[in-house]
């Protein structure tokens, strides 16, 4: 489905917090800041976002809209974490 070209990933092992990931698609878009966790299920991603002032709230900045590129993401971004390079 997604072409993701390059993935670096940096450790960091905090808790269930497991890293920052980012990913290059198609070697034109970068995303970056997305976030590794391991919970109670299983691993899960939180992809980059803020707080808006405004409203008050935490909203991603950047995601999938479809629930099958959102575990692709996951699914390659967990197995770079399992390979144990950072780059």
């Amino acid at each position: 489905m997604l072409d993701i070209t390059e993935i670096r990933f940096k450790k960091i092992e905090k808790g269930s917090f497991l890293g920052y990931a980012s990913i290059c698609i198609s070697d034109l878009i970068v995303i970056k800041d997305i976030k590794l966790f391991d919970g109670k299920n299983g691993r899960y991603i939180i992809m980059p976002g803020g707080r808006l002032k405004r409203e008050n709230r935490y909203r991603n900045f950047v995601y999938p809209i479809k629930e099958e590129a959102r575990q692709e993401i996951l699914n390659k971004i967990s197995k770079k974490y399992d390979e144990g390079t950072e780059e």
